[in-house]
């Protein structure tokens, strides 16, 4: 199944689901579910113009403190997209860098990085090895390091604080990737990205808040200033609306949802999984399923959506996203649903599938 056979056909079934029983009937359990508030007061201001003018510099002042940045030296702006703003990234550094170095906890990274080093003709060099990484930084490369990955694989502290200081020495602009890292990270006293030392760093406010799909970058303002033009020239800010939901998301965070996620997770019986004959890895905030293959993965995700109304990143992710079936219970959806009603859907759909 093509990628985009894939998406349409999962917004078909929510599309159905939504008809006949109604948005209750979904649970949405990606991590990403997001979210869009905009007060009374907001709505006159989203014009193309005066909301700009007005959000973007409340998103620069709660942006920074997200990423533990100071107001002296680093500035915040929003995507529409992460993958916008590593774009935009990768696309103003290429005119004097032709060399990305991605450090990644595990194999393989987010498609939007190396894409666009393909983009601008930029060597490429991904690596979950520590010391294989280091001897491809120097001064001529952009080193990226992925706080996160896709299936929340969160990267050891000391490396990245080995790897930052390095790039200090060889002079190497450092930019963490961190979509759900910055989130993430925090569950485990990790300090933000800007706090240790990175020049740059970006994240999603949908994926482990409560906030629009879109890219909160930060980072020296010098650098900031340089790939936001680009970003403009492009289309690929983001607009008023957006900006206004991202600054409320930012706001209103908070730790201790990211907290009941984590206990649920930790404390989930799923012995039953290995009864059905899955093997399975606890993340932080959930669990992945391990032992099926892509096509097993997406068509078992597509019978939970249709039959439980589970949405997975399986099932609706983007092209490139992992198609690891993982369930994440950071949402107002999961808090709806028993362990046992997310389990069946699992074990049933693998049965179904057969």
């Amino acid at each position: 199944m093509s990628e985009l056979k894939r998406i349409n056909k999962t917004r078909k079934i929510i599309r159905k689901i939504i008809n006949e029983k109604g948005r209750k009937e979904i649970y949405d359990l990606t991590g990403l579910s997001g979210g869009f508030e905009i007060s009374d007061s907001d709505m006159e201001l989203l014009e193309t113009y005066v909301g700009p003018a007005i959000f973007s510099e409340q998103l620069n002042a709660v942006g920074i403190s997200h990423f533990g940045g100071s107001p002296s030296i680093h500035k915040a702006v929003g995507f529409n997209r992460t993958s916008s703003a590593i774009f935009s990234t990768i696309c103003a550094l290429s005119k004097d860098i032709k060399t990305v170095v991605h450090f990644v906890p595990k194999l393989p990274s987010h498609p939007s990085i190396p894409r666009s080093c393909d983009i601008f003709d930029m060597n490429y060099f991904e690596s979950d090895n520590l010391q294989e990484m280091l001897n491809k930084i120097d001064g001529e490369t952009l080193t990226i390091i992925t706080g996160a990955t896709m299936d929340h694989k969160m990267i050891n502290l000391d490396d990245l604080k080995e790897i930052i200081q390095y790039c200090k020495e060889k002079n190497s602009i450092v930019f963490v990737d961190d979509a759900s890292g910055a989130r993430l990270r925090l569950l485990y006293n990790q300090p933000p990205a800007l706090k240790i030392g990175a020049d740059l760093a970006v994240s999603s406010t949908d994926k482990l808040m409560n906030g629009p799909r879109a890219g909160l970058l930060s980072g020296k303002k010098e650098l900031i200033d340089k790939i936001y033009s680009e970003g403009l020239k492009y289309g690929l800010e983001a607009q008023a609306p957006i900006l206004c939901a991202m600054i409320n998301a930012l706001k209103n965070f908070k730790l201790d949802n990211l907290k009941d996620a984590l206990k649920r997770a930790k404390n989930i019986d799923l012995s039953s999984l290995v009864n059905a004959g899955l093997k399975y890895e606890k993340t932080p905030t959930g669990f992945i399923i391990t032992n099926l293959s892509d096509e097993e993965y997406i068509n078992i995700a597509l019978k939970m959506l249709e039959n439980y109304g589970i949405i997975t990143i399986t099932a609706g992710g983007m092209p490139g996203a992992s198609k690891t079936l993982r369930i994440d219970f950071c949402s107002k959806d999961a808090k709806r649903i028993s362990d046992e009603y997310v389990i069946n859907a699992i074990i049933n759909s693998k049965n179904n599938n057969l």
